[in-house]
């Protein structure tokens, strides 16, 4: 079994955990998911890792975060740090609770929205609703995530 913890930064934090049994035959299952404020995060990621914890071991689990660069666009747009605090955040959280933060995962927005635009999450099962999106894009992270460590989304080619 894979456990896939994965993190949307931001002022409302996108998060997830989903599960994969390694068997291609078998879709991932989203055991949870949601968007947390600032204050609410800490308590989020502790409970997804004690859950993944509980039913696997340190090495099933992988943490992953959407990748935030800070670009003139990005300066122009907004001086709000709140993804990169929650970055340091989800790094000191891994660490005290004995994941390497080195191993966390950061990946591209770009890459996992052109891999799992809104249709293939509804037609993979794990569309999120409500919020503003963050869940989802949270979501998107996790799966991409598993084809990167060997699913494969036969499920998409129906």
């Amino acid at each position: 079994m894979k456990y896939v913890i994965s993190v949307d930064p931001g002022k409302a934090t996108g998060v997830c955990l989903v599960k994969w049994s390694g068997d291609q035959d078998e879709t991932p299952s989203l055991m949870m998911s949601g968007e947390v404020q600032a204050d609410e995060f800490a308590k989020w990621f502790e409970t997804a890792l004690s859950i993944a914890l509980s039913l696997g071991s340190l090495e099933s689990v992988s943490v992953v975060c959407e990748r935030f660069t800070i670009t003139a666009q990005t300066v122009r747009n907004s001086q709000a740090p709140f993804s990169l605090e929650q970055i340091g955040v989800l790094k000191h959280l891994c660490r005290v609770n004995e994941f390497d933060p080195e191993k966390i995962v950061f990946q591209s927005p770009v890459d996992a929205k052109s891999m799992f635009p809104n249709p293939q999450l509804r037609k993979v099962g794990t569309w999120h609703v409500g919020g503003e999106g963050h869940a989802n894009d949270a979501i998107r992270h996790a799966l991409l995530r598993l084809v990167k460590t060997g699913w494969q989304p036969r499920i998409l080619l129906k």
